[in-house]
Protein backbone atom coordinates (compact mmCIF):
# COMPACT_ATOMS: atom_id res chain seq x y z
CA UNK A 1 0.00 0.00 0.00
CA UNK A 2 1.64 3.20 -0.74
CA UNK A 3 1.28 5.59 1.04
CA UNK A 4 1.17 9.41 -0.76
CA UNK A 5 2.07 12.18 1.63
CA UNK A 6 0.26 15.67 1.31
CA UNK A 7 4.44 17.02 1.29
CA UNK A 8 4.88 15.66 -2.33
CA UNK A 9 1.74 18.66 -3.05
CA UNK A 10 3.83 21.09 -1.75
CA UNK A 11 7.26 21.39 -2.52
CA UNK A 12 9.91 21.57 -0.23
CA UNK A 13 6.73 21.62 2.46
CA UNK A 14 6.39 18.92 4.13
CA UNK A 15 3.35 18.65 6.19
CA UNK A 16 3.19 17.41 9.46
CA UNK A 17 1.34 13.95 10.23
CA UNK A 18 2.50 13.18 13.75
CA UNK A 19 -0.32 13.77 16.31
CA UNK A 20 0.04 17.15 18.18
CA UNK A 21 0.19 17.10 21.70
CA UNK A 22 -2.63 18.40 23.22
CA UNK A 23 -4.54 18.02 26.22
CA UNK A 24 -8.02 16.86 26.42
CA UNK A 25 -10.41 18.89 28.71
CA UNK A 26 -13.33 16.54 30.39
CA UNK A 27 -16.31 18.91 31.60
CA UNK A 28 -18.58 20.08 28.72
CA UNK A 29 -19.44 23.88 28.64
CA UNK A 30 -22.80 24.81 28.35
CA UNK A 31 -24.92 25.45 25.52
CA UNK A 32 -24.66 29.18 24.38
CA UNK A 33 -27.98 31.49 23.42
CA UNK A 34 -28.55 30.89 20.11
CA UNK A 35 -29.01 33.76 17.04
CA UNK A 36 -30.76 37.01 17.91
CA UNK A 37 -30.37 36.28 21.89
CA UNK A 38 -29.01 39.13 23.75
CA UNK A 39 -25.88 37.96 26.08
CA UNK A 40 -27.44 36.78 29.41
CA UNK A 41 -31.27 36.61 28.79
CA UNK A 42 -33.46 35.84 26.35
CA UNK A 43 -34.90 38.92 24.91
CA UNK A 44 -34.17 39.17 20.51
CA UNK A 45 -31.26 40.91 19.90
CA UNK A 46 -31.73 44.48 18.16
CA UNK A 47 -31.08 44.08 14.53
CA UNK A 48 -31.23 48.07 13.26
CA UNK A 49 -28.81 51.09 14.38
CA UNK A 50 -25.87 51.17 16.29
CA UNK A 51 -25.85 48.97 19.05
CA UNK A 52 -23.90 49.59 22.33
CA UNK A 53 -21.23 46.95 23.25
CA UNK A 54 -22.12 43.87 24.45
CA UNK A 55 -22.02 43.28 27.68
CA UNK A 56 -19.69 43.13 30.96
CA UNK A 57 -16.85 45.50 29.06
CA UNK A 58 -15.88 48.31 27.42
CA UNK A 59 -16.28 47.99 23.85
CA UNK A 60 -12.27 47.68 23.48
CA UNK A 61 -10.85 45.92 26.84
CA UNK A 62 -11.61 45.51 30.21
CA UNK A 63 -14.44 46.13 31.88
CA UNK A 64 -13.98 48.99 34.61
CA UNK A 65 -15.50 46.94 37.18
CA UNK A 66 -12.97 44.20 36.70
CA UNK A 67 -15.43 42.73 34.27
CA UNK A 68 -14.06 40.19 31.71
CA UNK A 69 -11.08 40.98 29.50
CA UNK A 70 -12.18 41.79 25.64
CA UNK A 71 -10.73 42.03 22.28
CA UNK A 72 -12.60 44.08 19.74
CA UNK A 73 -11.68 43.19 15.61
CA UNK A 74 -13.20 45.17 12.63
CA UNK A 75 -14.34 42.73 9.70
CA UNK A 76 -14.77 45.08 7.07
CA UNK A 77 -17.88 43.32 5.52
CA UNK A 78 -20.73 41.94 7.21
CA UNK A 79 -21.39 38.14 7.34
CA UNK A 80 -23.52 36.87 4.56
CA UNK A 81 -24.93 34.09 6.16
CA UNK A 82 -24.79 32.81 9.82
CA UNK A 83 -24.30 29.38 8.38
CA UNK A 84 -20.05 28.21 8.32
CA UNK A 85 -21.22 26.82 4.73
CA UNK A 86 -23.44 29.59 3.32
CA UNK A 87 -20.22 31.90 2.37
CA UNK A 88 -16.99 31.38 0.97
CA UNK A 89 -15.00 34.98 2.03
CA UNK A 90 -11.61 34.24 4.07
CA UNK A 91 -12.24 36.57 6.45
CA UNK A 92 -15.26 35.07 7.46
CA UNK A 93 -13.73 31.85 7.82
CA UNK A 94 -11.09 33.43 10.26
CA UNK A 95 -13.86 33.86 11.90
CA UNK A 96 -16.10 31.07 12.50
CA UNK A 97 -12.50 28.88 12.59
CA UNK A 98 -12.69 29.99 16.53
CA UNK A 99 -15.97 28.38 17.22
CA UNK A 100 -15.60 25.47 14.60
CA UNK A 101 -12.71 23.83 13.70
CA UNK A 102 -11.10 21.67 10.20
CA UNK A 103 -9.52 18.19 10.00
CA UNK A 104 -6.54 20.59 9.33
CA UNK A 105 -5.38 23.48 9.65
CA UNK A 106 -2.56 25.92 7.27
CA UNK A 107 0.38 27.18 9.53
CA UNK A 108 0.88 30.50 7.96
CA UNK A 109 4.51 30.64 10.39
CA UNK A 110 5.19 27.19 9.07
CA UNK A 111 3.92 27.24 5.55
CA UNK A 112 2.14 23.84 6.40
CA UNK A 113 -0.92 22.22 6.36
CA UNK A 114 -0.83 20.54 10.16
CA UNK A 115 -3.29 18.17 11.77
CA UNK A 116 -6.19 19.60 13.83
CA UNK A 117 -9.27 17.25 14.64
CA UNK A 118 -7.32 14.90 12.59
CA UNK A 119 -3.84 13.63 13.72
CA UNK A 120 -2.81 12.19 10.20
CA UNK A 121 -3.71 11.83 6.84
CA UNK A 122 -2.30 9.25 3.93
CA UNK A 123 -2.90 8.33 0.45
CA UNK A 124 -2.91 4.29 0.37
CA UNK A 125 -4.17 4.95 -3.40
CA UNK A 126 -4.23 8.32 -5.91
CA UNK A 127 -8.26 8.08 -5.40
CA UNK A 128 -8.36 7.93 -1.73
CA UNK A 129 -7.71 9.53 1.53
CA UNK A 130 -7.85 8.23 4.91
CA UNK A 131 -7.80 10.46 7.92
CA UNK A 132 -7.32 9.18 11.57
CA UNK A 133 -9.37 11.67 13.96
CA UNK A 134 -8.42 12.74 17.28
CA UNK A 135 -10.10 11.37 19.87
CA UNK A 136 -11.91 12.54 23.08
CA UNK A 137 -12.53 15.51 21.54
CA UNK A 138 -15.95 16.97 22.85
CA UNK A 139 -18.35 19.45 21.17
CA UNK A 140 -19.46 23.00 23.09
CA UNK A 141 -22.49 21.25 24.22
CA UNK A 142 -21.06 18.01 25.63
CA UNK A 143 -21.35 15.50 22.73
CA UNK A 144 -18.52 13.64 21.44
CA UNK A 145 -16.43 14.18 17.95
CA UNK A 146 -16.62 11.49 15.78
CA UNK A 147 -16.34 10.86 12.05
CA UNK A 148 -20.16 10.67 11.72
CA UNK A 149 -19.93 14.55 12.27
CA UNK A 150 -17.01 14.91 9.65
CA UNK A 151 -19.21 12.44 7.03
CA UNK A 152 -22.15 14.47 7.81
CA UNK A 153 -19.99 18.26 7.69
CA UNK A 154 -18.85 17.12 4.43
CA UNK A 155 -21.80 15.99 3.01
CA UNK A 156 -23.85 18.57 4.26
CA UNK A 157 -21.08 21.10 2.21
CA UNK A 158 -21.80 19.02 -0.95
CA UNK A 159 -24.86 18.30 -1.13
CA UNK A 160 -26.80 21.27 0.60
CA UNK A 161 -28.36 24.13 -1.69
CA UNK A 162 -27.39 26.71 0.65
CA UNK A 163 -23.84 25.59 0.22
CA UNK A 164 -21.20 27.76 -0.89
CA UNK A 165 -18.17 25.40 -0.61
CA UNK A 166 -19.59 23.05 -2.69
CA UNK A 167 -17.17 23.14 -5.36
CA UNK A 168 -14.15 21.78 -3.04
CA UNK A 169 -16.09 18.49 -2.85
CA UNK A 170 -17.29 18.22 -6.85
CA UNK A 171 -14.43 15.89 -7.63
CA UNK A 172 -14.99 13.78 -4.17
CA UNK A 173 -17.53 11.00 -5.05
CA UNK A 174 -17.14 8.85 -1.87
CA UNK A 175 -17.40 9.87 1.87
CA UNK A 176 -17.47 7.28 4.37
CA UNK A 177 -16.91 6.21 7.93
CA UNK A 178 -14.89 2.48 7.89
CA UNK A 179 -14.91 2.91 11.96
CA UNK A 180 -15.45 5.78 14.64
CA UNK A 181 -12.54 7.97 14.64
CA UNK A 182 -11.43 6.83 10.97
CA UNK A 183 -13.15 9.06 7.68
CA UNK A 184 -12.56 7.73 4.13
CA UNK A 185 -12.81 9.97 0.91
CA UNK A 186 -12.98 8.61 -2.61
CA UNK A 187 -11.98 11.00 -5.51
CA UNK A 188 -13.45 10.37 -9.14
CA UNK A 189 -9.76 11.65 -10.19
CA UNK A 190 -6.52 11.26 -8.22
CA UNK A 191 -6.69 15.34 -6.44
CA UNK A 192 -3.62 16.01 -5.35
CA UNK A 193 -4.28 19.54 -4.14
CA UNK A 194 -7.07 18.32 -2.20
CA UNK A 195 -5.70 18.69 1.06
CA UNK A 196 -5.28 22.69 0.64
CA UNK A 197 -9.35 22.81 -0.05
CA UNK A 198 -9.76 20.93 3.59
CA UNK A 199 -7.48 23.34 5.49
CA UNK A 200 -10.55 25.75 6.47
CA UNK A 201 -13.94 23.67 6.03
CA UNK A 202 -15.18 23.32 9.62
CA UNK A 203 -17.32 20.40 11.20
CA UNK A 204 -20.24 20.83 12.34
CA UNK A 205 -22.00 18.70 14.88
CA UNK A 206 -24.48 15.69 13.62
CA UNK A 207 -26.35 15.95 16.72
CA UNK A 208 -27.15 19.47 17.00
CA UNK A 209 -28.44 19.00 13.17
CA UNK A 210 -30.42 15.94 13.64
CA UNK A 211 -31.72 18.18 17.09
CA UNK A 212 -32.89 20.96 14.69
CA UNK A 213 -34.28 18.68 12.09
CA UNK A 214 -32.97 21.00 9.09
CA UNK A 215 -29.90 23.71 8.21
CA UNK A 216 -31.61 26.77 8.96
CA UNK A 217 -32.80 25.96 12.42
CA UNK A 218 -29.13 24.24 12.82
CA UNK A 219 -27.11 27.26 11.98
CA UNK A 220 -29.13 29.27 14.69
CA UNK A 221 -27.41 26.97 17.14
CA UNK A 222 -23.48 27.57 16.57
CA UNK A 223 -22.02 24.30 18.25
CA UNK A 224 -18.48 23.53 17.04
CA UNK A 225 -15.28 22.14 18.82
CA UNK A 226 -13.29 25.64 19.43
CA UNK A 227 -11.70 27.80 21.41
CA UNK A 228 -14.69 30.04 21.70
CA UNK A 229 -18.34 29.55 22.49
CA UNK A 230 -20.99 31.45 20.33
CA UNK A 231 -22.72 34.00 22.68
CA UNK A 232 -24.64 36.43 19.91
CA UNK A 233 -25.51 38.06 16.57
CA UNK A 234 -26.72 40.84 16.29
CA UNK A 235 -27.43 41.33 12.08
CA UNK A 236 -25.29 44.27 10.46
CA UNK A 237 -23.36 45.06 13.59
CA UNK A 238 -21.65 41.99 15.82
CA UNK A 239 -20.63 38.53 16.11
CA UNK A 240 -19.73 37.92 20.01
CA UNK A 241 -17.51 35.18 20.65
CA UNK A 242 -16.28 34.29 24.69
CA UNK A 243 -13.78 31.66 25.47
CA UNK A 244 -14.21 28.10 25.64
CA UNK A 245 -13.33 26.92 29.46
CA UNK A 246 -12.82 23.14 28.24
CA UNK A 247 -11.42 23.72 25.42
CA UNK A 248 -9.23 20.35 24.34
CA UNK A 249 -6.08 21.93 23.02
CA UNK A 250 -3.47 24.18 23.62
CA UNK A 251 -2.34 25.74 20.66
CA UNK A 252 -5.01 27.71 20.22
CA UNK A 253 -6.41 28.36 23.60
CA UNK A 254 -7.71 31.96 24.75
CA UNK A 255 -6.03 33.96 26.59
CA UNK A 256 -8.91 36.58 27.25
CA UNK A 257 -12.69 36.44 27.90
CA UNK A 258 -14.37 37.75 25.18
CA UNK A 259 -14.25 38.41 21.86
CA UNK A 260 -16.24 40.89 19.72
CA UNK A 261 -16.45 40.59 15.67
CA UNK A 262 -18.31 44.32 14.76
CA UNK A 263 -18.95 44.91 11.06
CA UNK A 264 -17.62 48.38 9.32
CA UNK A 265 -17.76 48.93 5.74
CA UNK A 266 -16.11 52.83 6.30
CA UNK A 267 -12.53 52.22 6.46
CA UNK A 268 -11.68 56.05 8.09
CA UNK A 269 -15.04 55.38 10.54
CA UNK A 270 -12.91 52.32 11.59
CA UNK A 271 -9.36 54.11 11.74
CA UNK A 272 -11.27 56.87 14.38
CA UNK A 273 -12.82 53.84 16.30
CA UNK A 274 -9.46 52.39 16.45
CA UNK A 275 -7.42 55.66 18.04
CA UNK A 276 -11.23 56.38 20.36
CA UNK A 277 -10.34 53.10 21.92
CA UNK A 278 -13.49 51.44 20.62
CA UNK A 279 -12.03 48.65 18.63
CA UNK A 280 -8.32 46.64 18.73
CA UNK A 281 -7.87 45.50 15.55
CA UNK A 282 -8.89 47.51 11.71
CA UNK A 283 -8.13 45.67 8.72
CA UNK A 284 -7.51 47.26 5.39
CA UNK A 285 -6.03 50.68 6.34
CA UNK A 286 -5.90 53.29 3.67
CA UNK A 287 -2.66 54.37 2.74
CA UNK A 288 -3.47 57.82 3.13
CA UNK A 289 -3.74 57.24 6.66
CA UNK A 290 -1.44 54.16 7.76
CA UNK A 291 1.01 57.29 8.68
CA UNK A 292 -1.36 58.40 11.08
CA UNK A 293 -2.17 54.80 12.51
CA UNK A 294 1.55 54.43 12.77
CA UNK A 295 2.50 57.66 15.01
CA UNK A 296 -0.40 58.60 16.71
CA UNK A 297 0.97 56.72 19.75
CA UNK A 298 -1.96 54.63 20.66
CA UNK A 299 -2.05 52.49 17.73
CA UNK A 300 0.27 51.01 15.20
CA UNK A 301 0.44 49.37 12.30
CA UNK A 302 1.13 45.41 11.68
CA UNK A 303 1.24 44.62 7.79
CA UNK A 304 2.03 41.41 5.74
CA UNK A 305 2.66 40.68 1.87
CA UNK A 306 -1.40 39.72 1.05
CA UNK A 307 -2.26 36.29 -0.66
CA UNK A 308 -5.60 37.87 -2.11
CA UNK A 309 -5.44 38.41 -5.94
CA UNK A 310 -7.56 40.92 -7.15
CA UNK A 311 -9.14 40.67 -10.67
CA UNK A 312 -11.95 41.65 -13.38
CA UNK A 313 -14.07 38.60 -14.11
CA UNK A 314 -15.87 38.94 -17.44
CA UNK A 315 -18.67 36.18 -17.85
CA UNK A 316 -18.93 35.03 -21.07
CA UNK A 317 -22.66 34.12 -20.88
CA UNK A 318 -23.14 37.76 -21.55
CA UNK A 319 -22.42 39.45 -24.53
CA UNK A 320 -19.94 40.80 -25.29
CA UNK A 321 -17.77 39.02 -22.59
CA UNK A 322 -17.90 36.26 -24.71
CA UNK A 323 -15.54 37.71 -27.19
CA UNK A 324 -12.14 36.91 -26.52
CA UNK A 325 -10.64 39.87 -28.42
CA UNK A 326 -12.52 42.56 -26.68
CA UNK A 327 -11.66 41.19 -23.01
CA UNK A 328 -7.87 40.98 -24.51
CA UNK A 329 -8.58 44.89 -25.21
CA UNK A 330 -10.05 45.01 -21.30
CA UNK A 331 -6.48 43.54 -20.38
CA UNK A 332 -4.36 46.12 -22.60
CA UNK A 333 -6.37 48.86 -21.31
CA UNK A 334 -6.04 48.93 -17.57
CA UNK A 335 -2.70 50.45 -15.92
CA UNK A 336 -2.20 48.32 -13.67
CA UNK A 337 1.25 50.19 -12.23
CA UNK A 338 -0.72 53.50 -11.73
CA UNK A 339 -3.64 51.75 -9.52
CA UNK A 340 -0.76 50.54 -7.38
CA UNK A 341 1.08 53.95 -7.07
CA UNK A 342 -1.75 56.40 -7.65
CA UNK A 343 -4.58 54.80 -5.47
CA UNK A 344 -2.58 52.28 -3.04
CA UNK A 345 0.44 54.54 -2.25
CA UNK A 346 2.64 51.36 -3.71
CA UNK A 347 1.15 48.91 -0.74
CA UNK A 348 0.67 46.52 -3.28
CA UNK A 349 2.03 44.46 -6.30
CA UNK A 350 0.88 43.83 -9.62
CA UNK A 351 0.00 40.71 -10.74
CA UNK A 352 1.61 39.79 -13.96
CA UNK A 353 -0.05 35.97 -13.93
CA UNK A 354 -3.00 34.38 -12.48
CA UNK A 355 -1.43 34.09 -9.10
CA UNK A 356 1.40 35.82 -6.77
CA UNK A 357 5.00 35.51 -5.33
CA UNK A 358 5.00 32.83 -2.58
CA UNK A 359 1.86 30.73 -3.66
CA UNK A 360 2.86 27.40 -5.28
CA UNK A 361 3.75 27.34 -9.09
CA UNK A 362 4.57 30.82 -9.39
CA UNK A 363 6.24 32.23 -12.49
CA UNK A 364 6.05 35.90 -13.21
CA UNK A 365 7.80 35.22 -17.06
CA UNK A 366 4.58 33.06 -17.85
CA UNK A 367 3.47 34.26 -20.96
CA UNK A 368 1.28 36.23 -23.06
CA UNK A 369 1.39 38.96 -20.81
CA UNK A 370 -0.70 42.37 -20.61
CA UNK A 371 1.39 45.42 -20.68
CA UNK A 372 -1.00 48.61 -20.55
CA UNK A 373 -1.61 49.51 -24.00
CA UNK A 374 -4.28 51.91 -24.96
CA UNK A 375 -3.44 51.81 -28.76
CA UNK A 376 -3.33 47.69 -28.57
CA UNK A 377 -7.10 47.71 -26.90
CA UNK A 378 -8.26 49.69 -29.56
CA UNK A 379 -7.12 47.68 -32.11
CA UNK A 380 -8.78 44.43 -30.43
CA UNK A 381 -11.63 46.59 -29.96
CA UNK A 382 -12.26 47.03 -33.58
CA UNK A 383 -11.01 43.57 -34.22
CA UNK A 384 -14.03 42.36 -32.00
CA UNK A 385 -16.44 44.38 -34.03
CA UNK A 386 -16.89 47.75 -31.68
CA UNK A 387 -15.11 50.25 -34.04
CA UNK A 388 -17.68 52.26 -32.63
CA UNK A 389 -16.97 51.26 -28.84
CA UNK A 390 -18.96 49.03 -26.88
CA UNK A 391 -21.55 49.96 -23.78
CA UNK A 392 -20.53 47.89 -20.65
CA UNK A 393 -21.82 47.33 -16.78
CA UNK A 394 -19.30 47.46 -14.34
CA UNK A 395 -20.09 45.84 -10.75
CA UNK A 396 -17.66 46.58 -7.99
CA UNK A 397 -18.27 46.05 -4.09
CA UNK A 398 -17.64 49.41 -1.71
CA UNK A 399 -15.92 48.62 1.29
CA UNK A 400 -14.96 44.94 1.15
CA UNK A 401 -11.21 45.52 -0.20
CA UNK A 402 -9.03 48.13 0.45
CA UNK A 403 -10.43 51.68 -2.17
CA UNK A 404 -11.98 48.85 -3.81
CA UNK A 405 -14.70 51.65 -5.13
CA UNK A 406 -11.76 53.97 -6.01
CA UNK A 407 -9.84 51.11 -7.90
CA UNK A 408 -13.41 50.61 -9.59
CA UNK A 409 -13.77 54.07 -11.06
CA UNK A 410 -9.78 54.46 -11.74
CA UNK A 411 -10.78 51.36 -14.25
CA UNK A 412 -13.92 52.80 -15.42
CA UNK A 413 -11.73 55.68 -16.45
CA UNK A 414 -9.27 54.13 -18.29
CA UNK A 415 -12.07 51.59 -19.80
CA UNK A 416 -13.25 54.91 -21.17
CA UNK A 417 -10.30 55.83 -23.00
CA UNK A 418 -9.86 53.16 -25.39
CA UNK A 419 -13.84 53.52 -26.34
CA UNK A 420 -15.48 50.72 -23.64
CA UNK A 421 -17.66 53.15 -21.68
CA UNK A 422 -18.38 51.40 -18.23
CA UNK A 423 -21.28 51.89 -16.48
CA UNK A 424 -20.19 51.84 -12.52
CA UNK A 425 -22.55 50.07 -10.12
CA UNK A 426 -22.07 49.19 -6.34
CA UNK A 427 -24.32 46.47 -5.21
CA UNK A 428 -24.16 45.83 -0.97
CA UNK A 429 -21.91 42.88 -0.32
CA UNK A 430 -24.89 40.54 0.03
CA UNK A 431 -26.01 41.23 -2.97
CA UNK A 432 -23.01 41.21 -5.11
CA UNK A 433 -21.20 38.46 -4.02
CA UNK A 434 -24.24 35.95 -3.92
CA UNK A 435 -24.50 37.14 -7.69
CA UNK A 436 -20.70 36.49 -8.78
CA UNK A 437 -21.38 32.20 -7.34
CA UNK A 438 -24.51 32.15 -9.07
CA UNK A 439 -23.10 33.53 -12.58
CA UNK A 440 -25.52 36.69 -12.38
CA UNK A 441 -22.70 39.43 -12.67
CA UNK A 442 -21.17 39.86 -16.31
CA UNK A 443 -18.44 41.72 -15.54
CA UNK A 444 -17.08 42.56 -12.03
CA UNK A 445 -14.17 43.52 -9.45
CA UNK A 446 -13.51 40.57 -6.71
CA UNK A 447 -10.84 39.32 -5.10
CA UNK A 448 -9.95 35.24 -4.17
CA UNK A 449 -7.77 35.00 -1.06
CA UNK A 450 -6.23 32.39 0.38
CA UNK A 451 -4.30 31.15 -2.20
CA UNK A 452 -1.45 28.74 -1.46
CA UNK A 453 -1.72 26.03 -3.83
CA UNK A 454 -4.03 27.05 -6.68
CA UNK A 455 -5.45 23.87 -7.65
CA UNK A 456 -8.94 24.86 -6.43
CA UNK A 457 -9.08 28.18 -7.30
CA UNK A 458 -8.20 27.76 -10.96
CA UNK A 459 -10.57 24.57 -11.53
CA UNK A 460 -13.65 27.09 -9.37
CA UNK A 461 -13.00 29.50 -11.79
CA UNK A 462 -11.41 28.02 -15.43
CA UNK A 463 -12.65 24.28 -15.54
CA UNK A 464 -15.88 23.65 -17.21
CA UNK A 465 -18.66 23.36 -15.33
CA UNK A 466 -17.44 23.62 -11.25
CA UNK A 467 -18.45 27.09 -10.85
CA UNK A 468 -20.33 29.98 -12.83
CA UNK A 469 -18.53 32.80 -11.93
CA UNK A 470 -17.17 33.04 -15.52
CA UNK A 471 -18.64 31.04 -17.54
CA UNK A 472 -15.23 30.24 -18.97
CA UNK A 473 -15.26 26.53 -20.50
CA UNK A 474 -12.02 25.07 -22.80
CA UNK A 475 -11.04 21.77 -23.31
CA UNK A 476 -7.48 22.50 -23.24
CA UNK A 477 -7.56 23.94 -20.09
CA UNK A 478 -9.61 21.32 -18.53
CA UNK A 479 -7.34 18.67 -19.56
CA UNK A 480 -4.49 20.36 -17.88
CA UNK A 481 -6.36 20.42 -15.03
CA UNK A 482 -7.11 17.53 -14.55
CA UNK A 483 -3.90 15.90 -15.44
CA UNK A 484 -2.55 18.13 -12.61
CA UNK A 485 -4.94 17.17 -10.11
CA UNK A 486 -3.00 13.65 -11.09
CA UNK A 487 0.13 14.14 -10.71
CA UNK A 488 1.72 14.01 -7.82
CA UNK A 489 5.04 14.20 -8.48
CA UNK A 490 6.42 18.22 -8.03
CA UNK A 491 7.89 19.02 -10.87
CA UNK A 492 5.34 17.76 -13.47
CA UNK A 493 2.36 18.87 -11.52
CA UNK A 494 4.51 22.51 -11.46
CA UNK A 495 4.69 22.32 -15.28
CA UNK A 496 1.19 21.01 -15.61
CA UNK A 497 0.04 24.11 -13.83
CA UNK A 498 2.29 26.44 -15.68
CA UNK A 499 1.00 25.34 -19.41
CA UNK A 500 -3.00 25.74 -17.77
CA UNK A 501 -2.32 29.12 -16.19
CA UNK A 502 -0.25 30.28 -20.08
CA UNK A 503 -3.90 29.05 -21.81
CA UNK A 504 -5.69 30.70 -19.43
CA UNK A 505 -3.89 34.19 -19.70
CA UNK A 506 -4.50 33.66 -23.79
CA UNK A 507 -7.69 33.26 -23.60
CA UNK A 508 -8.41 36.32 -21.07
CA UNK A 509 -11.42 35.39 -19.08
CA UNK A 510 -10.14 37.76 -16.24
CA UNK A 511 -7.58 40.78 -15.99
CA UNK A 512 -5.30 39.95 -12.95
CA UNK A 513 -4.87 42.56 -11.05
CA UNK A 514 -2.76 43.48 -8.26
CA UNK A 515 -2.05 41.70 -4.44
CA UNK A 516 -2.49 44.19 -1.65
CA UNK A 517 -0.59 44.31 1.47
CA UNK A 518 -2.69 43.57 3.89
CA UNK A 519 -2.46 46.48 6.47
CA UNK A 520 -4.14 46.36 9.82
CA UNK A 521 -4.23 48.75 12.59
CA UNK A 522 -3.38 47.67 16.19
CA UNK A 523 -4.50 49.13 19.63
CA UNK A 524 -1.12 49.34 21.32
CA UNK A 525 -2.69 47.39 24.39
CA UNK A 526 -2.36 44.54 22.18
CA UNK A 527 0.34 42.34 20.50
CA UNK A 528 -0.43 41.33 17.46
CA UNK A 529 1.27 39.98 13.88
CA UNK A 530 -0.33 39.84 10.58
CA UNK A 531 -1.01 37.51 8.45
CA UNK A 532 -1.13 37.76 4.91
CA UNK A 533 -4.77 35.47 4.21
CA UNK A 534 -6.85 37.85 6.09
CA UNK A 535 -7.93 35.34 8.82
CA UNK A 536 -7.73 36.79 12.16
CA UNK A 537 -7.17 34.67 14.98
CA UNK A 538 -7.43 35.38 18.47
CA UNK A 539 -4.98 32.81 19.28
CA UNK A 540 -2.66 35.36 17.55
CA UNK A 541 -3.75 38.36 19.87
CA UNK A 542 -2.35 39.06 23.26
CA UNK A 543 -3.15 41.44 25.91
CA UNK A 544 0.05 44.00 27.27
Amino acid sequence: MRALRSAMIHGPVRLVVAALLLAVACAPAQPKPSIGTAPGGNAPAASGGEAPAASGAQAGGSSQSGGPSRVTEVLGSEVVSISPYGDSASPTYGMWMHVFEPLIWFNEATSQNEPLLATSWTNPDPNTWVFILRQGVKFHDGGDFTADDVVHSYKRMRDDPMSAQRSTFSNVDGIDAPDKYTVRLHTKEPDAALIFRLNNRMITSKAVYDKYGSSEEADKHPIGTGPWLFKEYVPGQRVVLEKNPNYWGSEHKATFDELVVRFMKEPQAAVTALQNGEVDVIPNVPPQLVDQVANSGKTHISSAPGTRLMFLGMNSAYKPWDNVKLRQAVNYAIDKEGIVKGILNGRASVLKTPIGPGMYAYDPNLQPQYTYDPAKAKQLLAEAGFPNGVDVELQSPSGRYLKDKEIAEAIVSMLGQVGIRAKLTTPEWGKIWPDIQAGRSPFYLLGRGAVEDPGEYLEQYFKTGVTPRVNFSDPEVDADLVAAAREFDPAKRVDLLHKTMSRIMELAPMVFLLQYEDTYGVSNRLDFKARGDEYVYAWDMKLK
